[in-house]
Protein backbone atom coordinates (compact mmCIF):
# COMPACT_ATOMS: atom_id res chain seq x y z
CA UNK A 1 0.00 0.00 0.00
CA UNK A 2 1.29 3.57 -1.22
CA UNK A 3 2.18 5.66 1.70
CA UNK A 4 -0.27 8.64 1.88
CA UNK A 5 1.30 11.91 0.17
CA UNK A 6 1.23 14.67 2.70
CA UNK A 7 -0.34 17.90 2.10
CA UNK A 8 0.81 20.23 -0.25
CA UNK A 9 0.55 23.74 2.00
CA UNK A 10 0.03 25.79 -1.57
CA UNK A 11 -2.61 23.96 -2.65
CA UNK A 12 -4.85 23.97 0.32
CA UNK A 13 -3.70 27.06 1.85
CA UNK A 14 -6.24 29.73 0.97
CA UNK A 15 -4.66 32.12 2.71
CA UNK A 16 -1.45 31.33 0.88
CA UNK A 17 -3.28 32.02 -2.18
CA UNK A 18 -5.14 35.29 -0.83
CA UNK A 19 -1.73 36.14 -0.48
CA UNK A 20 -0.07 35.27 -3.70
CA UNK A 21 -3.13 37.45 -5.20
CA UNK A 22 -2.05 40.61 -3.25
CA UNK A 23 1.53 39.94 -4.41
CA UNK A 24 0.07 39.43 -7.42
CA UNK A 25 -1.68 42.88 -7.60
CA UNK A 26 1.23 44.64 -5.63
CA UNK A 27 3.67 44.01 -8.45
CA UNK A 28 1.31 45.65 -11.27
CA UNK A 29 2.13 48.92 -9.33
CA UNK A 30 4.68 51.04 -11.61
CA UNK A 31 4.26 48.67 -14.20
CA UNK A 32 3.64 50.40 -17.88
CA UNK A 33 4.67 47.22 -20.19
CA UNK A 34 1.68 45.54 -21.94
CA UNK A 35 2.54 42.37 -22.11
CA UNK A 36 3.51 42.26 -18.62
CA UNK A 37 0.73 43.67 -17.23
CA UNK A 38 -1.50 41.26 -19.22
CA UNK A 39 0.56 38.29 -17.95
CA UNK A 40 0.20 39.55 -14.10
CA UNK A 41 -3.87 39.71 -14.72
CA UNK A 42 -4.15 36.53 -15.99
CA UNK A 43 -1.73 35.15 -13.11
CA UNK A 44 -4.96 37.42 -11.00
CA UNK A 45 -7.51 35.22 -12.79
CA UNK A 46 -6.61 32.52 -12.04
CA UNK A 47 -5.53 32.88 -8.46
CA UNK A 48 -9.26 34.59 -7.94
CA UNK A 49 -10.81 31.74 -9.21
CA UNK A 50 -8.70 29.67 -7.10
CA UNK A 51 -10.41 31.72 -4.09
CA UNK A 52 -14.12 31.04 -6.00
CA UNK A 53 -14.39 35.13 -6.35
CA UNK A 54 -15.42 35.17 -9.96
CA UNK A 55 -16.41 38.19 -9.96
CA UNK A 56 -12.98 39.14 -9.15
CA UNK A 57 -11.82 37.06 -11.85
CA UNK A 58 -14.08 38.26 -14.55
CA UNK A 59 -12.68 41.67 -13.92
CA UNK A 60 -9.58 40.73 -14.23
CA UNK A 61 -10.00 38.22 -17.22
CA UNK A 62 -11.34 40.99 -19.34
CA UNK A 63 -8.70 43.66 -17.91
CA UNK A 64 -5.49 40.68 -19.47
CA UNK A 65 -7.87 40.81 -22.43
CA UNK A 66 -7.87 44.35 -22.97
CA UNK A 67 -4.17 44.72 -22.23
CA UNK A 68 -2.93 41.79 -24.82
CA UNK A 69 -5.04 43.25 -28.00
CA UNK A 70 -3.40 46.84 -27.06
CA UNK A 71 -0.16 45.17 -27.03
CA UNK A 72 -0.66 43.36 -30.36
CA UNK A 73 0.90 40.43 -29.33
CA UNK A 74 -1.92 37.40 -31.35
CA UNK A 75 -0.41 35.10 -28.80
CA UNK A 76 -1.37 36.48 -25.19
CA UNK A 77 -4.47 37.66 -26.28
CA UNK A 78 -5.59 34.20 -27.04
CA UNK A 79 -4.33 33.40 -24.04
CA UNK A 80 -6.48 35.69 -22.50
CA UNK A 81 -9.46 34.75 -24.22
CA UNK A 82 -9.01 31.32 -22.58
CA UNK A 83 -9.04 32.77 -19.47
CA UNK A 84 -12.33 35.35 -19.89
CA UNK A 85 -13.48 31.46 -21.11
CA UNK A 86 -12.36 29.59 -17.93
CA UNK A 87 -14.17 32.05 -15.83
CA UNK A 88 -17.31 32.05 -17.49
CA UNK A 89 -16.95 28.14 -17.33
CA UNK A 90 -17.15 28.36 -13.53
CA UNK A 91 -20.35 29.85 -13.46
CA UNK A 92 -21.96 27.81 -16.53
CA UNK A 93 -22.07 30.18 -19.07
CA UNK A 94 -21.17 27.66 -22.12
CA UNK A 95 -22.14 29.87 -25.20
CA UNK A 96 -20.26 32.79 -23.77
CA UNK A 97 -16.97 30.42 -23.12
CA UNK A 98 -17.55 28.81 -26.55
CA UNK A 99 -16.96 32.21 -28.54
CA UNK A 100 -14.11 33.13 -26.47
CA UNK A 101 -12.82 29.48 -27.10
CA UNK A 102 -13.13 29.93 -30.65
CA UNK A 103 -11.73 33.59 -30.70
CA UNK A 104 -8.59 32.06 -28.93
CA UNK A 105 -8.01 29.57 -31.67
CA UNK A 106 -8.89 31.22 -34.36
CA UNK A 107 -5.56 34.01 -33.45
CA UNK A 108 -3.56 31.17 -32.71
CA UNK A 109 -3.75 29.43 -35.38
CA UNK A 110 -3.39 33.23 -37.62
CA UNK A 111 -0.22 33.86 -35.47
CA UNK A 112 1.18 30.08 -35.99
CA UNK A 113 1.68 30.15 -31.87
CA UNK A 114 1.64 26.09 -32.01
CA UNK A 115 1.77 26.22 -27.83
CA UNK A 116 -1.16 28.50 -27.87
CA UNK A 117 -3.05 26.18 -30.10
CA UNK A 118 -2.39 23.66 -28.16
CA UNK A 119 -3.87 25.28 -24.99
CA UNK A 120 -6.76 26.28 -26.64
CA UNK A 121 -7.65 22.66 -27.71
CA UNK A 122 -6.69 21.38 -23.87
CA UNK A 123 -8.56 23.96 -21.83
CA UNK A 124 -11.81 23.67 -24.05
CA UNK A 125 -11.59 19.80 -23.69
CA UNK A 126 -11.20 20.00 -20.52
CA UNK A 127 -14.36 21.70 -19.69
CA UNK A 128 -16.12 19.21 -22.29
CA UNK A 129 -14.85 16.62 -19.78
CA UNK A 130 -16.52 18.69 -17.02
CA UNK A 131 -19.72 18.79 -18.85
CA UNK A 132 -19.40 14.74 -20.05
CA UNK A 133 -19.04 15.49 -23.81
CA UNK A 134 -16.93 12.93 -23.69
CA UNK A 135 -16.90 12.18 -27.70
CA UNK A 136 -16.19 15.95 -28.26
CA UNK A 137 -13.03 15.78 -25.79
CA UNK A 138 -11.76 12.98 -28.28
CA UNK A 139 -12.49 13.98 -31.58
CA UNK A 140 -10.68 17.43 -30.19
CA UNK A 141 -7.53 16.21 -29.12
CA UNK A 142 -7.26 13.38 -32.32
CA UNK A 143 -7.74 16.68 -34.28
CA UNK A 144 -5.03 18.10 -32.01
CA UNK A 145 -2.69 15.27 -32.80
CA UNK A 146 -3.23 14.79 -36.77
CA UNK A 147 -2.01 18.94 -37.09
CA UNK A 148 1.04 20.43 -37.46
CA UNK A 149 0.42 22.31 -33.99
CA UNK A 150 0.90 19.07 -31.90
CA UNK A 151 4.54 20.09 -31.22
CA UNK A 152 3.23 22.97 -29.22
CA UNK A 153 2.16 19.83 -26.82
CA UNK A 154 5.95 19.77 -25.65
CA UNK A 155 6.54 23.35 -26.28
CA UNK A 156 7.84 24.39 -22.57
CA UNK A 157 7.57 27.99 -20.72
CA UNK A 158 9.99 28.41 -17.82
CA UNK A 159 7.94 27.49 -14.44
CA UNK A 160 5.29 25.57 -16.32
CA UNK A 161 4.99 21.97 -17.18
CA UNK A 162 4.27 21.05 -20.68
CA UNK A 163 0.81 20.73 -22.03
CA UNK A 164 1.22 16.70 -22.87
CA UNK A 165 0.44 16.04 -18.88
CA UNK A 166 -2.90 18.01 -19.37
CA UNK A 167 -3.40 16.17 -22.94
CA UNK A 168 -3.11 12.80 -21.73
CA UNK A 169 -4.94 13.45 -18.47
CA UNK A 170 -7.92 14.52 -20.77
CA UNK A 171 -7.19 11.97 -23.89
CA UNK A 172 -7.87 9.21 -21.72
CA UNK A 173 -10.68 9.81 -19.61
CA UNK A 174 -12.38 11.10 -22.33
CA UNK A 175 -11.80 8.65 -24.78
CA UNK A 176 -11.98 5.61 -22.54
CA UNK A 177 -15.66 6.96 -21.56
CA UNK A 178 -16.77 7.62 -24.69
CA UNK A 179 -15.72 3.89 -26.03
CA UNK A 180 -17.06 2.85 -22.96
CA UNK A 181 -20.61 4.32 -24.00
CA UNK A 182 -20.38 3.33 -27.86
CA UNK A 183 -20.40 7.47 -28.23
CA UNK A 184 -17.63 7.43 -31.03
CA UNK A 185 -18.16 6.42 -34.72
CA UNK A 186 -16.26 3.63 -36.24
CA UNK A 187 -12.88 5.37 -37.51
CA UNK A 188 -12.62 7.55 -34.56
CA UNK A 189 -12.70 4.77 -32.34
CA UNK A 190 -10.28 3.12 -34.02
CA UNK A 191 -7.83 6.16 -34.09
CA UNK A 192 -8.83 6.50 -30.31
CA UNK A 193 -8.07 3.33 -29.82
CA UNK A 194 -4.91 3.36 -31.44
CA UNK A 195 -3.68 6.36 -29.60
CA UNK A 196 -4.77 5.46 -25.97
CA UNK A 197 -2.33 2.98 -25.35
CA UNK A 198 0.95 5.64 -25.18
CA UNK A 199 -0.87 8.34 -23.52
CA UNK A 200 -1.48 5.27 -20.56
CA UNK A 201 1.82 4.51 -20.23
CA UNK A 202 2.78 8.53 -19.95
CA UNK A 203 0.16 8.65 -16.88
CA UNK A 204 1.79 5.31 -15.62
CA UNK A 205 5.02 6.91 -15.78
CA UNK A 206 4.16 9.68 -13.61
CA UNK A 207 2.96 7.76 -11.07
CA UNK A 208 6.63 6.66 -10.25
CA UNK A 209 10.01 7.95 -9.47
CA UNK A 210 10.52 11.57 -8.63
CA UNK A 211 7.83 13.92 -9.02
CA UNK A 212 7.74 17.77 -9.78
CA UNK A 213 5.44 19.88 -7.74
CA UNK A 214 3.12 20.39 -11.40
CA UNK A 215 2.76 16.41 -11.67
CA UNK A 216 2.13 16.11 -8.20
CA UNK A 217 -0.88 18.30 -7.80
CA UNK A 218 -2.44 16.23 -10.99
CA UNK A 219 -2.03 12.92 -9.14
CA UNK A 220 -5.84 12.89 -8.67
CA UNK A 221 -6.28 13.85 -11.91
CA UNK A 222 -4.17 11.03 -13.65
CA UNK A 223 -5.98 8.76 -11.51
CA UNK A 224 -9.22 9.70 -12.42
CA UNK A 225 -8.42 9.33 -16.08
CA UNK A 226 -6.26 5.27 -15.77
CA UNK A 227 -9.60 4.48 -13.72
CA UNK A 228 -11.60 5.16 -16.80
CA UNK A 229 -8.94 3.29 -18.91
CA UNK A 230 -9.35 0.05 -16.26
CA UNK A 231 -13.35 0.06 -17.10
CA UNK A 232 -12.89 0.33 -20.88
CA UNK A 233 -10.61 -2.97 -20.35
CA UNK A 234 -12.88 -4.72 -18.20
CA UNK A 235 -10.80 -4.79 -15.76
CA UNK A 236 -13.48 -3.35 -12.62
CA UNK A 237 -10.67 -4.74 -9.38
CA UNK A 238 -7.98 -2.44 -10.86
CA UNK A 239 -10.24 0.40 -11.46
CA UNK A 240 -11.69 -0.11 -8.03
CA UNK A 241 -8.10 0.05 -6.36
CA UNK A 242 -6.71 2.62 -8.22
CA UNK A 243 -10.22 4.47 -7.28
CA UNK A 244 -9.59 3.83 -3.38
CA UNK A 245 -6.09 5.00 -4.04
CA UNK A 246 -7.55 8.59 -5.35
CA UNK A 247 -9.71 9.09 -2.31
CA UNK A 248 -6.59 8.15 -0.16
CA UNK A 249 -4.62 10.93 -2.11
CA UNK A 250 -7.66 13.45 -2.12
CA UNK A 251 -8.22 12.86 1.88
CA UNK A 252 -4.45 13.70 2.41
CA UNK A 253 -4.61 16.65 0.44
CA UNK A 254 -6.91 18.47 2.73
CA UNK A 255 -9.02 19.38 -0.52
CA UNK A 256 -12.40 19.33 0.57
CA UNK A 257 -13.32 19.57 -3.17
CA UNK A 258 -10.80 16.98 -4.32
CA UNK A 259 -12.17 14.64 -2.10
CA UNK A 260 -15.52 14.89 -2.72
CA UNK A 261 -14.76 14.32 -6.65
CA UNK A 262 -12.59 11.37 -5.56
CA UNK A 263 -15.67 10.24 -3.50
CA UNK A 264 -18.34 10.14 -6.47
CA UNK A 265 -15.63 8.77 -9.05
CA UNK A 266 -15.34 5.40 -6.62
CA UNK A 267 -19.26 5.53 -6.18
CA UNK A 268 -19.18 5.55 -9.58
CA UNK A 269 -16.97 2.75 -9.99
CA UNK A 270 -18.69 0.56 -6.89
CA UNK A 271 -21.62 0.88 -9.25
CA UNK A 272 -20.03 -0.54 -11.72
CA UNK A 273 -18.98 -3.94 -9.68
CA UNK A 274 -23.08 -4.05 -8.23
CA UNK A 275 -21.51 -3.20 -4.90
CA UNK A 276 -24.69 -0.47 -3.89
CA UNK A 277 -24.06 -0.23 -0.28
CA UNK A 278 -20.77 1.00 -0.77
CA UNK A 279 -21.58 3.19 -3.73
CA UNK A 280 -24.34 5.21 -1.39
CA UNK A 281 -21.79 5.58 1.45
CA UNK A 282 -19.14 7.34 -0.82
CA UNK A 283 -21.98 9.45 -3.06
CA UNK A 284 -23.04 10.42 0.75
CA UNK A 285 -19.82 11.13 1.82
CA UNK A 286 -19.12 13.29 -1.83
CA UNK A 287 -22.54 14.84 -1.02
CA UNK A 288 -20.84 16.05 2.83
CA UNK A 289 -17.49 16.91 1.22
CA UNK A 290 -19.23 19.16 -1.94
CA UNK A 291 -21.26 20.92 0.81
CA UNK A 292 -17.94 21.73 3.13
CA UNK A 293 -16.42 23.08 0.00
CA UNK A 294 -19.82 24.90 -0.67
CA UNK A 295 -20.05 23.51 -4.41
CA UNK A 296 -23.70 22.89 -4.45
CA UNK A 297 -23.56 21.93 -8.03
CA UNK A 298 -21.35 18.90 -7.40
CA UNK A 299 -23.14 18.17 -4.27
CA UNK A 300 -26.07 18.04 -6.37
CA UNK A 301 -24.63 15.65 -8.61
CA UNK A 302 -23.52 13.34 -6.07
CA UNK A 303 -26.77 13.14 -4.02
CA UNK A 304 -28.36 12.18 -7.72
CA UNK A 305 -25.69 8.66 -7.48
CA UNK A 306 -26.98 8.73 -3.67
CA UNK A 307 -30.63 8.31 -5.04
CA UNK A 308 -29.75 5.62 -7.53
CA UNK A 309 -27.81 3.59 -4.77
CA UNK A 310 -30.91 3.50 -2.81
CA UNK A 311 -33.26 2.96 -5.93
CA UNK A 312 -31.32 -0.05 -6.97
CA UNK A 313 -31.18 -1.68 -3.14
CA UNK A 314 -35.14 -1.15 -3.27
CA UNK A 315 -35.78 2.28 -1.22
CA UNK A 316 -37.78 3.78 -3.70
CA UNK A 317 -39.34 6.03 -1.00
CA UNK A 318 -36.04 7.23 0.19
CA UNK A 319 -34.66 7.36 -3.55
CA UNK A 320 -37.84 9.67 -4.04
CA UNK A 321 -37.19 12.17 -1.10
CA UNK A 322 -33.66 12.57 -2.26
CA UNK A 323 -34.41 12.90 -5.89
CA UNK A 324 -37.65 15.70 -4.89
CA UNK A 325 -35.35 17.74 -2.67
CA UNK A 326 -32.46 17.61 -5.10
CA UNK A 327 -34.86 19.11 -7.89
CA UNK A 328 -36.22 21.84 -5.80
CA UNK A 329 -32.11 22.02 -5.04
CA UNK A 330 -31.53 22.60 -8.61
CA UNK A 331 -33.88 25.01 -9.37
CA UNK A 332 -32.61 27.21 -6.75
CA UNK A 333 -29.11 26.47 -8.07
CA UNK A 334 -30.27 27.38 -11.10
CA UNK A 335 -31.32 30.73 -10.48
CA UNK A 336 -28.09 31.71 -8.88
CA UNK A 337 -26.11 30.50 -11.18
CA UNK A 338 -28.54 32.60 -13.80
CA UNK A 339 -27.59 35.65 -11.79
CA UNK A 340 -24.24 35.27 -10.92
CA UNK A 341 -23.67 34.79 -15.09
CA UNK A 342 -25.45 37.78 -15.57
CA UNK A 343 -23.34 39.40 -13.52
CA UNK A 344 -20.26 38.73 -15.26
CA UNK A 345 -22.06 39.62 -18.55
CA UNK A 346 -22.63 42.65 -16.77
CA UNK A 347 -19.02 43.19 -15.79
CA UNK A 348 -17.42 41.79 -19.10
CA UNK A 349 -19.36 44.29 -20.90
CA UNK A 350 -18.84 47.42 -18.33
CA UNK A 351 -15.13 46.61 -18.55
CA UNK A 352 -15.08 46.64 -22.71
CA UNK A 353 -17.30 49.86 -22.97
CA UNK A 354 -14.80 51.59 -20.50
CA UNK A 355 -11.97 49.96 -22.77
CA UNK A 356 -14.17 51.28 -26.08
CA UNK A 357 -14.25 54.69 -24.02
CA UNK A 358 -10.66 54.59 -23.26
CA UNK A 359 -9.83 54.25 -26.99
CA UNK A 360 -12.71 56.74 -28.00
CA UNK A 361 -10.86 59.55 -26.28
CA UNK A 362 -7.26 58.87 -27.14
CA UNK A 363 -8.59 59.32 -30.95
CA UNK A 364 -10.08 62.55 -29.53
CA UNK A 365 -6.77 63.78 -28.12
CA UNK A 366 -5.44 62.86 -31.59
CA UNK A 367 -8.33 64.78 -33.40
CA UNK A 368 -8.87 68.07 -34.62
CA UNK A 369 -12.17 69.21 -32.33
CA UNK A 370 -13.34 71.62 -35.11
CA UNK A 371 -12.70 69.77 -38.70
CA UNK A 372 -11.89 66.27 -37.07
CA UNK A 373 -8.57 65.97 -39.51
CA UNK A 374 -5.71 64.61 -37.28
CA UNK A 375 -4.26 67.09 -34.89
CA UNK A 376 -0.55 68.54 -34.94
CA UNK A 377 0.18 65.60 -32.15
CA UNK A 378 -1.32 63.23 -34.75
CA UNK A 379 0.33 64.33 -37.85
CA UNK A 380 4.12 64.36 -35.98
CA UNK A 381 3.60 60.84 -35.03
CA UNK A 382 2.68 60.05 -38.98
CA UNK A 383 6.12 61.95 -39.84
CA UNK A 384 7.56 59.88 -37.72
CA UNK A 385 6.50 56.58 -39.63
CA UNK A 386 7.15 58.17 -43.00
CA UNK A 387 11.19 58.94 -41.79
CA UNK A 388 11.39 55.49 -41.00
CA UNK A 389 10.04 54.17 -44.34
CA UNK A 390 12.28 56.61 -46.12
CA UNK A 391 14.89 55.48 -44.62
CA UNK A 392 14.35 52.29 -45.51
CA UNK A 393 14.47 53.48 -49.20
CA UNK A 394 10.33 54.39 -49.41
CA UNK A 395 10.77 58.02 -49.90
CA UNK A 396 7.27 60.28 -49.60
CA UNK A 397 6.57 64.37 -49.99
CA UNK A 398 5.14 66.63 -46.93
CA UNK A 399 3.16 69.94 -48.02
CA UNK A 400 2.41 72.42 -46.03
CA UNK A 401 -0.82 74.23 -47.38
CA UNK A 402 -2.46 77.59 -46.06
CA UNK A 403 -5.51 79.09 -46.72
CA UNK A 404 -5.12 82.38 -48.61
CA UNK A 405 -6.41 85.22 -46.85
CA UNK A 406 -8.13 83.30 -44.04
CA UNK A 407 -7.94 86.24 -41.59
CA UNK A 408 -10.19 88.27 -44.13
CA UNK A 409 -12.44 85.98 -44.16
CA UNK A 410 -12.69 85.78 -40.43
CA UNK A 411 -12.52 90.04 -40.26
CA UNK A 412 -15.29 90.03 -43.20
CA UNK A 413 -17.36 87.58 -42.53
CA UNK A 414 -17.31 86.24 -38.85
CA UNK A 415 -16.17 83.38 -37.30
CA UNK A 416 -19.17 81.25 -37.55
CA UNK A 417 -18.56 81.87 -41.55
CA UNK A 418 -14.43 81.06 -40.97
CA UNK A 419 -14.76 77.95 -39.01
CA UNK A 420 -17.22 76.80 -41.74
CA UNK A 421 -14.68 77.42 -44.31
CA UNK A 422 -12.07 75.33 -42.08
CA UNK A 423 -14.71 72.49 -41.66
CA UNK A 424 -15.87 72.71 -45.51
CA UNK A 425 -11.84 72.66 -46.70
CA UNK A 426 -10.87 68.93 -44.85
CA UNK A 427 -13.72 67.39 -45.96
CA UNK A 428 -13.07 68.77 -50.21
CA UNK A 429 -9.12 67.84 -49.29
CA UNK A 430 -9.63 64.24 -47.58
CA UNK A 431 -12.31 62.98 -50.33
CA UNK A 432 -9.15 63.87 -52.99
CA UNK A 433 -6.42 61.77 -51.34
CA UNK A 434 -5.73 58.07 -50.40
CA UNK A 435 -7.16 56.54 -46.80
CA UNK A 436 -3.34 55.73 -45.97
CA UNK A 437 -2.62 59.16 -46.17
CA UNK A 438 -2.74 62.51 -44.05
CA UNK A 439 -4.32 65.76 -44.18
CA UNK A 440 -3.83 67.41 -40.92
CA UNK A 441 -4.57 70.55 -39.30
CA UNK A 442 -1.33 72.24 -38.11
CA UNK A 443 -2.61 75.63 -36.78
CA UNK A 444 -5.05 78.00 -37.50
CA UNK A 445 -5.76 77.91 -41.28
CA UNK A 446 -2.61 75.92 -42.10
CA UNK A 447 -2.71 72.21 -42.57
CA UNK A 448 0.33 69.13 -43.31
CA UNK A 449 -0.10 66.87 -45.88
CA UNK A 450 1.65 63.66 -46.05
CA UNK A 451 1.37 61.76 -49.17
CA UNK A 452 3.17 58.14 -48.42
CA UNK A 453 5.39 56.50 -51.01
CA UNK A 454 4.68 59.47 -53.13
CA UNK A 455 7.58 60.53 -55.36
CA UNK A 456 7.93 64.12 -55.76
CA UNK A 457 6.48 64.41 -59.42
CA UNK A 458 3.62 62.24 -58.15
CA UNK A 459 3.52 64.47 -54.91
CA UNK A 460 3.20 67.80 -57.39
CA UNK A 461 0.38 66.09 -59.02
CA UNK A 462 -1.78 65.60 -56.32
CA UNK A 463 -1.48 69.01 -54.75
CA UNK A 464 -2.28 70.64 -57.80
CA UNK A 465 -5.23 68.36 -57.79
CA UNK A 466 -6.24 69.73 -54.40
CA UNK A 467 -5.42 73.68 -55.17
CA UNK A 468 -7.60 73.23 -57.82
CA UNK A 469 -10.69 71.37 -56.37
CA UNK A 470 -10.25 74.30 -53.39
CA UNK A 471 -10.34 77.39 -55.98
CA UNK A 472 -13.24 75.69 -58.15
CA UNK A 473 -15.39 74.43 -55.28
CA UNK A 474 -19.35 76.55 -55.36
CA UNK A 475 -18.23 78.18 -51.58
CA UNK A 476 -21.38 80.39 -52.03
CA UNK A 477 -23.88 77.88 -49.68
CA UNK A 478 -21.68 79.19 -46.79
CA UNK A 479 -21.62 83.23 -48.18
CA UNK A 480 -22.78 84.40 -51.52
CA UNK A 481 -19.45 86.35 -52.00
CA UNK A 482 -16.73 83.69 -50.66
CA UNK A 483 -13.73 82.60 -52.73
CA UNK A 484 -10.94 80.04 -50.92
CA UNK A 485 -7.93 79.39 -52.48
CA UNK A 486 -4.61 77.34 -50.73
CA UNK A 487 -0.92 78.00 -51.51
CA UNK A 488 1.41 74.77 -51.51
CA UNK A 489 4.90 73.99 -49.83
CA UNK A 490 5.99 70.53 -51.29
CA UNK A 491 9.27 68.28 -49.90
CA UNK A 492 10.17 65.37 -50.01
CA UNK A 493 11.15 62.89 -47.49
CA UNK A 494 14.51 61.11 -48.15
CA UNK A 495 16.82 58.65 -46.34
CA UNK A 496 18.52 60.54 -42.89
CA UNK A 497 15.97 63.57 -43.32
CA UNK A 498 14.76 65.05 -39.54
CA UNK A 499 11.34 66.26 -39.12
CA UNK A 500 12.57 69.84 -38.25
CA UNK A 501 14.36 69.95 -41.75
CA UNK A 502 11.50 68.18 -43.57
CA UNK A 503 9.05 71.24 -41.60
CA UNK A 504 11.24 73.76 -42.44
CA UNK A 505 11.65 73.02 -45.95
CA UNK A 506 8.27 72.92 -46.84
CA UNK A 507 7.59 76.11 -45.12
CA UNK A 508 10.27 77.63 -47.24
CA UNK A 509 8.49 76.09 -50.54
CA UNK A 510 4.78 77.80 -48.79
CA UNK A 511 6.84 81.20 -48.55
CA UNK A 512 7.96 80.92 -52.45
CA UNK A 513 4.29 79.88 -53.33
CA UNK A 514 2.71 83.12 -50.98
CA UNK A 515 6.05 85.65 -52.70
CA UNK A 516 4.55 83.94 -56.22
CA UNK A 517 1.09 85.35 -55.93
CA UNK A 518 -0.85 82.28 -53.94
CA UNK A 519 -2.79 79.99 -54.96
CA UNK A 520 -0.05 77.77 -56.36
CA UNK A 521 2.30 75.24 -55.72
CA UNK A 522 5.92 75.19 -55.12
CA UNK A 523 8.56 72.83 -54.30
CA UNK A 524 11.56 73.22 -51.71
CA UNK A 525 15.23 73.10 -53.53
CA UNK A 526 17.40 69.96 -53.29
CA UNK A 527 17.34 68.65 -50.55
CA UNK A 528 20.86 69.22 -48.42
CA UNK A 529 23.40 66.49 -47.48
CA UNK A 530 22.40 66.19 -43.51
Amino acid sequence: MPEPIPPDPEQTDLRAVERELQDTLAAMDGVSDLRELALLRRDATYLALDLGDVQAAMTHAVTCLDLARASGDAGLTARAHVAVALVMLDVYDDLGADGHFREADTLARAAGEVRDVALVAVNASHYELERGRNAAVTARLLELLRSPFRVGLESAQPGVPPLSIAFHINFVRGAALALRAGELPGDLAEEARTHLPASVRELRAMQTGPQEVAVRRLQPEILESLVAWELLSGRVPAAQALATRRVRVARASGSQQALGRALLDRARVRAVAGLWPDMERDAAAAVSAFQQASLDLLAAQARQVQADAQARQGRFEQAFEVQRDLTRHLERLYREYFQQGALLRQIERQVSEAEVRAEAFAEAALRDPLTGAPNRAAAMTHLDNLLLRAGNGHPSAAALLDLDHFKGVNDRYGHVIGDAVLVRAVQILTREIRDHDCLARFGGEEFLLLLSGAPLPVARRVCERLRAALDTHDWTDIHPDLRVTASFGLTCLNRGDEPTRVLQAADQALYAAKAAGRNTVRESGPPQEP
